[in-house]
C-alpha cells in the first residue's frame, strides 16, 4: 500500500470504514427491525385472530338472538299450549314463514313440541316428521333443560342439504317462565360466517384457520372441509385443547410440524366451548421481514457505493493539489527551479494547501535568488581567475624579459670584460669590484623603493582583511545558529498536527456514541446515522491531512538538517580554505617586506662602493664608450627595466581589486545566509 496514491488509501479506508459501519448498522437494523416485524407480524396475527373470534361470536349471538326472538313470539308460544288447533297452527305456520324470510342464509326455522315431533317449518313439507328419538332425543333435552336456554349444537353437516350449517335450538316456556311447552330450532348455513371470515383475510395471506369444539373434540371449521364434524387426532390441536382445559383462553407458541416451524395463535370462546385457532409457517410470517431486510441490504450496498464514490471525488478534488506539491517537490529534487503554475490558485489561501503552496513559491523565490547570487558570485570568480591568470602569464612575460635582458647584458659584459682586459693590468684590479657593482645593480633594479612602498601597502590591506575575514566569519556562523535555531519553530505545526490528531480521535469517539444513539433509536435515527458517520468521515479525513502535515513537517527538518550541513561546509570552507590563504599571503607579503629592506642595505652598499670607484671609473671613460657602443637591439635600457616594474605594481594593484571582490562575495552569500530567519 505504500506505493498506492494517497486518494486510493483514503478511499479505501473510508470504503473499509464504511462497509464495517454499514455492516454492524445492517446487523443492528437487521437484529432489531426483524424482531419488530416478528412482533409485528405476530400482533397482526393475534389481532386477526381477535378479529375473527370477535365476528364469529357476533354472528352467532347475532343469528342465537333471532331465534331467541322467534321462540319468544306469541303466536309461538299459543301453539305450543294448544296444537290441535289449526288456526293456531295456521297463524304459525304463516309467521313463521314471514319471519325466515327475514332471515338470510338460513337453511330453515321450525316449530316443535318437547318430542321433537314438528308442528310448523319454513318448509310446509317437512310438518309432521319427528326429529329425533331415543338417546339422541334424550341428550337433547338435557342439554336445553340444563342450559336453561338456547343450545347451540354448532356446526354440523345438515342431512337434509348436506351444507354446514349451525344447528341451535331453544326450549320455549310457558308465561310463569319454568314449564317448558316445547322448543324451536333452525340453523343459518355457515357459508354466511365464512364468506365474513374470508372477507377479513387479504389477497394472498396464506394464514390457516380452525374452529373446534374444545369440550367434544371435534372440528368446527377448517381449510379442509372433509374434516368438519370429525374427531380431533392433529397433535397442535390437541395440545391447544389442553391448555384451554387447564385454564388458558388465549395464547401463541411455535410449533414444529412436518414443514417446518408453525406460528399458532388460539382463542377460546368460553360462552360456546369453541376455540379459533389461525396457524402460518415461520417462513410465510417472517416473509415481509425478510424481504425487507433484503431491501434494507440492497439500500446498504448502494449507500456504500454512493459514499464510497463521492468520498473518491471529494478525496480526489482535495487531495489533486498534493500532486500539483508532489510533482514541485520532486522538480525540486532533480534541481529544476520552474515554478509550478498550477499551484497559483491556491498561494496566499489559509488552507494547510494553500500555507504548503505559498510556502513552495517562497521556497523557490529564495532558492532562485540564491542561485542567481551563487552564479553572479561564480562568474565573477571565474573572471578574477582570468585575470589571476593573465596577470601571472604578465608577471611570466616580465621575468622572461629581465632574464633576457640579463642575459644580453652578461654577453655584453664579456665585450666589456674583453675591451677592459686590454686596457691593462690596471683595469685587472677593478675588473672584479666592476663585477660586484653590476651584480648589485642587478639586484637594485629589480628591488626598488618604490616596490618597498607598495609591498607595505598590500602588508597592511592583507592584514586588515584577515581581521575582517575572521570578523565576518565568525558574524556568519552566528547568523547560520540563530537561522537554523529559528527553523526549528517548524516544531510548532508539528505540534499543532499532534493536536488535530487528538481533537480527530475525539470527533471519532463523538462519531461513534451518535452512531450507537442513532441505532438505538432505530428508524428516527437514520438521518442522525448519516450525519454522524459524515462525522466520523470528516474526523478520518483530517486525521490524514494531520498526518501528512506531520511528514511533510519530518521532511522539512531533514531539508533544514542538510541546509545546515552546507553551512557548516561553507564556513569550514571559509575557515579551512579561505582565511589560511589570507594568513599565508599576509605572512608572504611580510616577508617579502623584509627582502625588500634587505635588497635596500645591499643598494645602501652599493652606493658606498661606488664612491670608492669612481676615479677608476673616470680613468675608464674612453674604454665604456667602446661598451657603450653596441647595436640598439642589443642594447638593456633602464627605461625598460621601469616598465617591466610599473606593469608588476599594476598587476599587484589587479589583484588586490580581485581580493575585493571576493569581500564582496562572500558578503552576499552572507545576505543569503541572512534571509533564513
Amino acid at each position: 500500500m505504500k506505493n498506492w496514491k494517497l486518494s486510493t488509501r483514503i478511499t479505501l479506508g473510508i470504503t473499509m470504514i464504511l462497509m464495517i459501519c454499514i455492516s454492524l448498522l445492517y446487523g443492528t437494523a437487521n437484529r432489531t427491525m426483524k424482531g419488530m416485524m416478528k412482533e409485528s407480524e405476530r400482533d397482526h396475527m393475534e389481532s386477526m385472530l381477535a378479529a375473527q373470534t370477535s365476528l364469529i361470536d357476533e354472528y352467532v349471538t347475532g343469528q342465537e338472538n333471532l331465534l331467541i326472538a322467534y321462540s319468544k313470539t306469541p303466536v309461538v308460544r299459543e301453539l305450543l299450549k294448544d296444537v290441535d288447533n289449526k288456526d293456531k297452527v295456521s297463524a304459525a305456520q304463516s309467521y313463521t314463514e314471514n319471519y325466515f324470510k327475514g332471515l338470510e342464509n338460513w337453511e330453515g326455522l321450525y316449530i316443535g313440541e318437547w318430542d321433537t315431533h314438528c308442528i310448523v317449518h319454513s318448509n310446509p313439507s317437512v310438518v309432521g316428521i319427528t326429529l329425533r328419538e331415543g338417546d339422541s332425543l334424550k341428550a337433547l333435552q338435557d342439554e336445553m333443560t340444563s342450559r336453561q336456554g338456547l343450545y347451540n349444537g354448532g356446526i354440523i353437516v345438515s342431512p337434509a342439504s348436506g351444507k354446514l350449517v349451525l344447528s341451535m335450538y331453544c326450549p320455549v316456556y310457558d308465561t310463569n317462565g319454568t314449564t317448558i311447552l316445547g322448543y324451536v330450532g333452525g340453523g343459518p348455513f355457515v357459508e354466511g360466517l365464512e364468506n365474513a371470515i374470508n372477507e377479513m383475510r387479504k389477497e394472498g395471506d396464506t394464514t390457516g384457520y380452525y374452529m373446534i369444539n374444545a369440550e367434544t373434540g371435534m372440528y368446527l371449521l377448517a381449510d379442509d372441509e372433509s374434516l368438519i364434524a370429525t374427531e380431533i387426532q392433529d397433535d397442535m390441536l390437541l395440545r391447544i385443547m389442553d391448555e384451554i382445559k387447564a385454564g388458558e383462553t388465549a395464547g401463541d407458541f411455535v410449533y414444529k410440524g412436518k414443514i417446518g416451524n408453525i406460528i399458532v395463535n388460539y382463542q377460546y370462546i368460553e360462552e360456546h366451548g369453541w376455540a379459533v385457532i389461525s396457524y402460518d409457517s415461520e417462513q410465510n410470517v417472517y416473509a415481509t421481514a425478510h424481504e425487507n431486510m433484503v431491501v434494507l441490504g440492497i439500500i446498504c450496498a448502494l449507500f456504500l457505493f454512493i459514499i464510497s464514490a463521492l468520498a473518491f471525488v471529494m478525496i480526489f478534488t482535495s487531495v489533486k493539489p498534493l500532486k500539483y506539491i508532489e510533482e514541485s517537490i520532486i522538480q525540486l529534487s532533480n534541481l529544476k527551479l520552474q515554478k509550478n503554475k498550477k499551484l497559483d490558485p491556491w498561494i496566499g489561501t489559509k488552507s494547510e494547501i494553500g500555507k504548503i503552496a505559498t510556502a513552495m513559491n517562497s521556497l523557490y523565490g529564495a532558492l532562485g535568488e540564491i542561485v542567481k547570487t551563487l552564479s553572479d558570485c561564480s562568474l565573477s570568480l571565474n573572471d578574477s581567475a582570468v585575470a589571476m591568470q593573465n596577470s601571472s602569464e604578465v608577471l611570466i612575460s616580465c621575468v622572461a624579459d629581465n632574464s633576457k635582458a640579463t642575459t644580453t647584458f652578461a654577453e655584453h659584459t664579456e665585450v666589456i670584460n674583453g675591451t677592459v682586459m686590454k686596457v691593462g693590468q690596471e683595469i685587472t684590479d677593478i675588473t672584479q669590484v666592476v663585477s660586484e657593482v653590476e651584480e648589485r645593480i642587478s639586484q637594485g633594479n629589480l628591488q626598488s623603493n618604490e616596490l618597498l612602498h607598495k609591498v607595505d601597502q598590500m602588508q597592511k590591506m592583507a592584514n586588515t582583511t584577515l581581521e575582517n575575514t575572521n570578523t565576518q566569519i565568525a558574524e556568519n556562523k552566528k547568523s547560520i545558529e540563530n537561522a537554523i535555531e529559528k527553523l526549528q519553530s517548524l516544531m510548532r505545526i508539528d505540534e499543532m498536527a499532534s493536536q488535530i490528531l487528538e481533537i480527530t480521535g475525539q470527533t471519532n469517539l463523538l462519531s461513534l456514541n451518535a452512531s450507537i444513539e442513532a441505532a438505538r433509536a432505530g428508524e428516527s435515527g437514520r438521518g442522525f446515522a448519516v450525519v454522524a458517520d459524515e462525522i466520523g468521515n470528516l474526523a478520518n479525513s483530517s486525521s490524514e491531512t494531520a498526518t501528512q502535515i506531520q511528514a511533510i513537517c519530518n521532511e522539512t527538518k531533514s531539508n533544514i538538517s542538510q541546509v545546515e550541513m552546507c553551512f557548516d561546509q561553507v564556513i569550514r570552507f571559509l575557515q579551512n580554505d579561505v582565511q589560511t590563504q589570507f594568513l599565508e599571503f599576509a605572512q608572504a607579503t611580510k616577508e617579502y617586506y623584509q627582502s625588500i629592506k634587505d635588497m635596500q642595505h645591499i643598494i645602501s652598499d652599493i652606493a658606498e662602493a661606488s664612491g670608492v670607484f669612481v676615479e677608476t671609473v673616470q680613468s675608464i671613460q674612453s674604454q665604456i664608450r667602446e661598451v657603450s657602443d653596441v647595436p640598439d637591439d642589443q642594447s638593456v635600457r633602464s627605461e625598460d627595466v621601469l616598465e617591466k616594474a610599473v606593469r608588476t605594481e599594476e598587476t599587484t594593484e589587479e589583484m588586490t581589486v580581485i581580493v575585493s571582490k571576493n569581500r564582496e562575495n562572500a558578503n552576499a552569500i552572507s545576505g543569503i545566509v541572512g534571509r533564513f530567519s
